[in-house]
């Protein structure tokens, strides 16, 4: 609902004090509006001294004028006392009646300033129930501390909190320690050199902020700080919202959907969870979890399962994993297998066949409900299945002869299970008349349509092959090619041939 509406005014600032009976919003060109129950109005009488030859330049010349210059924050000490920085060099004002009159404390008769000198003021912080005062200049967030409410003069701590020579830094004070405070750059401070944080009053700043879930060179500009209960929050354009629990560290936490570019422009924490931003075209948002951390750590794990399995038979494995303590949780459906020349498979637990002997390192890949990724690996040890020789009465065999003997396939006489093993040989009997020429097999490849599947390289020749993969119902061609020794160092070769079929 409009309370008031001022033409060619805009607000820079608002608070109430502290009982929430009396607001006061700070304007440009001097303006500074009052309410009391809901109705605004007008402060007048905002006087402050010019010197003949400069601000704050100490000439004892000096003249009573208006504030003309913007006024750029209001804070309270207590339902009485507030202060008000200006624009204008050196202009602090203060009331002591609730905001009904000021007076400038700063500029005095001398044409000196009790703070500001030459400094543009951008921002005022106040610890509550006391008489310390912070007030932040324009260049490089330098800063102007008080601990009599300025009834003397006070003591600029430092050059810089921040990195940025033109903008309009905030300031923030933790109501809780108030040795911590933050400072944020205005719009045009770019990347992470627009954060400060001090842990000592004021006197030095850190901007060396750890951006743990984005990159804080991305940022264009924060726009408002706020603490309570312990955490700031800092907003700015592009849509950036950061949650800082310690000024250290700082993560991004924008607002949701269309919201998550717009620019911010103003933050306030009622308590450590609860929060407002707001921002341009009237956007608001609020949260009650504004000092929530978001889950950055990957989650890990470990597999169990046999370390020894046998190739062609199912073995089970199962994921052991946790997430961080305060994370987001294991998402179920993210586990993925994989292991070479083994089908990707997907779930917890898992049924996984190894295809062959040999030695395999086994990977399951998780995340966490934030979307960080983990993974865990097992070594696993394949050994082939063994397979008894067949009866005598389920072998074909099929024989072949080459000078000086003969040698025989032995194949399955009838189909072979889909999936399955089967057991392929190749003997060689030696011929016992005088003239032998091949003296023994020294090698012997086996093949199933042509692609060689196994070499064997010692007698008895014998192999274990495999039909998955082969359509059941089919017929394919077994042959093994037999490398013979001769007498007289020749090597050929003979090849022998036969059908197999897989079971229907």
């Amino acid at each position: 609902v409009q309370q008031f509406a001022q033409t060619a005014v805009s607000f820079t600032d608002i608070a109430l004090n502290p009982s929430g009976t009396v607001g006061l919003a700070t304007a440009t060109n001097g303006g500074l509006y009052r309410s009391t129950g809901g109705s605004w109005t007008q402060v007048g009488g905002l006087i402050t001294r010019l010197p003949a030859s400069g601000p704050c330049s100490g000439n004892a010349t000096t003249t009573t004028t208006p504030v003309t210059g913007n006024l750029v924050g209001v804070a309270w000490k207590d339902d009485a006392t507030a202060y008000v920085p200006s624009k204008d060099a050196g202009v602090v004002l203060k009331t002591t009646n609730g905001g009904a009159t000021f007076i400038d404390v700063s500029r005095q008769v001398d044409g000196t300033c009790r703070a500001g000198t030459y400094d543009e003021f951008t921002d005022v912080a106040v610890v509550p129930g006391t008489d310390q005062v912070y007030l932040l200049a324009k260049s490089f967030g330098a800063r102007w501390f008080s601990f009599n409410g300025l009834a003397s003069s006070a003591v600029r701590r430092g050059d810089s909190s921040i990195n940025c020579s033109q903008n309009a830094p905030r300031i923030a004070i933790d109501q809780s320690n108030p040795n911590r405070n933050f400072v944020v750059g205005g719009f045009g401070c770019d990347g992470s050199l627009g954060f400060g944080f001090s842990a000592d009053g004021g006197t030095s700043y850190d901007i060396q902020m750890d951006y743990a879930n984005g990159r804080g060179d991305t940022l264009q500009g924060l726009s408002d700080v706020a603490v309570a209960g312990g955490s700031a929050l800092a907003a700015g354009k592009a849509g950036a919202i950061l949650v800082s629990p310690d000024g250290a560290r700082a993560y991004f936490q924008r607002a949701d959907g269309t919201e998550a570019g717009t620019d911010w422009l103003a933050v306030d924490k009622r308590s450590a969870v609860d929060a407002v931003v707001g921002g341009r075209g009237g956007k608001l948002v609020v949260s009650t979890q504004a000092n929530a951390i978001p889950d950055v750590v990957a989650p890990a794990g470990t597999i169990s399962g046999p370390a020894g399995v046998t190739a062609g038979q199912p073995a089970t494995f199962t994921a052991n994993v946790a997430d961080d303590a305060g994370g987001s949780g294991i998402n179920p459906a993210s586990f993925t297998w994989s292991a070479t020349g083994v089908p990707a498979a997907t779930g917890n637990p898992v049924a996984l066949t190894f295809p062959s002997a040999g030695s395999y390192s086994l990977r399951v890949r998780f995340t966490d409900n934030a979307g960080n990724p983990g993974e865990a690996t097992l070594s696993v040890v394949v050994s082939e299945a063994t397979v008894p020789p067949p009866p005598l009465s389920t072998v074909k065999r099929t024989s072949a002869t080459v000078v000086g003997g003969t040698v025989t396939l032995g194949s399955p006489r009838v189909c072979v299970p889909a999936s399955t093993l089967f057991r392929a040989t190749l003997a060689f009997k030696r011929a016992t008349r005088a003239g032998t020429k091949v003296v023994k097999v020294t090698r012997v490849d086996f093949f199933i349509d042509g692609k060689r599947k196994k070499i064997d390289r010692k007698a008895p020749f014998a192999q274990r092959l495999t039909v998955r993969g082969l359509q059941a119902g089919s017929t394919h061609t077994l042959r093994a090619r037999a490398y013979l020794k001769v007498r007289g160092g020749k090597r050929p070769t003979k090849s022998i041939s036969t059908t197999f079929t897989v079971c229907r």
